[in-house]
């Protein structure tokens, strides 16, 4: 991923919070084991939605949703971003990534406090941040062009709140909450005559239903490996542990060792360094560290499907280039720092 475009930091961004919420289900599935929870059958309830997990699995889908929907209308100028879009962004995955560690070390210290409020505070706030950073970049674009000054997402089955001033985006701690104004939601209540020919309620399509939330409900939405409790229908459950940490950590370079630790996944095997098996359209070249955050133990699962939330699963390396020419473009692999370019 480029971390010098807004698309790239879109993408990490995306990529963060689901790792984040790879980590939770385990949290919440060593917590049922450590409280010895039981159903009748004798086996582990599954974890249930709440708070923390609503905010990891929907946050990243809902700054995908604006960047893709205001990309669309302005095209590679908005993917690429201006400085201070950029600026508000890194330093959002910056905090989010943060916190994702603590996370990640309060698992393998297992007795390290998680601290759950924190965690969701600094999803909501990033959240907020990012969507606001690119509605203002959407606005600051669109002056002088023929393109709408501004662009409501999707609808909703629910209403939503109008967007916040930036006072609101990050409020910083020990505040005077007290001083905020409130804003009458009231006074935009649309009016309706009995002169009116249609009801305003009745002016737009019914919204489409809502996303499948990610956080599994029963053991059958799990699948139990050697690595523990994953759930399937999470886009990060094909992927050994040590891919998604090069997933996550843009600086963890290839191992030297020849094998994963965690599965008999070759770092440099022959394939990696085959360059017809690992040469794709327009010049690109799939490196040993893009496998590598690629491997899961018999295959391969496509990094650049994760924003969409769901991959599948390749046998070779063949099998994914073959994927890669088909179902992506240029751009999107340029957001992608282990793809290069033949000559770059």
């Amino acid at each position: 991923m480029d971390l010098d475009t807004v698309g790239g930091l879109v993408q990490a961004l995306v990529s963060t919070y689901y790792w984040g919420l790879e980590l939770y289900t385990k949290w919440q599935q060593r917590r049922w084991q450590q409280n010895h929870y039981r159903t009748h059958e004798g086996k582990l309830p599954g974890t249930g939605s709440c708070a923390l997990s609503t905010s990891l699995s929907t946050s990243g889908l809902k700054i995908r949703e604006m960047f893709d929907i205001k990309a669309e209308m302005l095209g590679t100028g908005f993917s690429l971003g201006d400085e201070q879009c950029r600026a508000l962004l890194r330093a959002n995955l910056e905090q989010l990534e943060s916190r994702v560690r603590i996370l990640q070390d309060a698992i393998e210290a297992r007795n390290q406090p998680l601290e759950l409020f924190e965690a969701i505070r600094v999803s909501e706030a990033v959240r907020i941040s990012s969507l606001t950073a690119l509605t203002k970049q959407y606005q600051r674009a669109a002056i002088g062009r023929l393109v709408p000054r501004k662009l409501p997402t999707r609808q909703q089955s629910t209403p939503t709140p109008p967007p916040l001033s930036d006072a609101d985006v990050l409020p910083s701690v020990g505040g005077d909450r007290d001083a905020r104004t409130p804003v009458d939601h009231d006074a935009q209540t649309t009016c309706h005559t009995a002169s009116s020919s249609k009801s305003p309620f009745k002016t737009e399509p019914p919204s489409p239903p809502p996303t499948p939330k990610f956080i599994p409900d029963d053991l059958q939405s799990t699948c139990t490996s050697e690595f523990g409790p994953r759930p399937k229908n999470s886009v990060f459950s094909i992927f050994c542990p040590e891919a998604m940490k090069r997933q996550v950590d843009l600086r963890m370079s290839v191992p030297r060792e020849r094998k994963c630790i965690r599965c008999d996944y070759e770092w440099r095997g022959h394939k990696t360094e085959d360059r017809q098996a690992t040469m794709v359209k327009d010049g690109f070249q799939l490196t040993p560290r893009f496998l590598g955050k690629s491997h899961f133990q018999g295959g391969f699962g496509c990094v650049l499907c994760i924003s969409s939330g769901k991959t599948e699963e390749y046998e070779t390396v063949e099998n994914l280039r073959d994927h890669i020419n088909a179902a992506h473009n240029k751009w999107q692999m340029l957001h992608d720092r282990d793809l290069h370019m033949a000559g770059r």
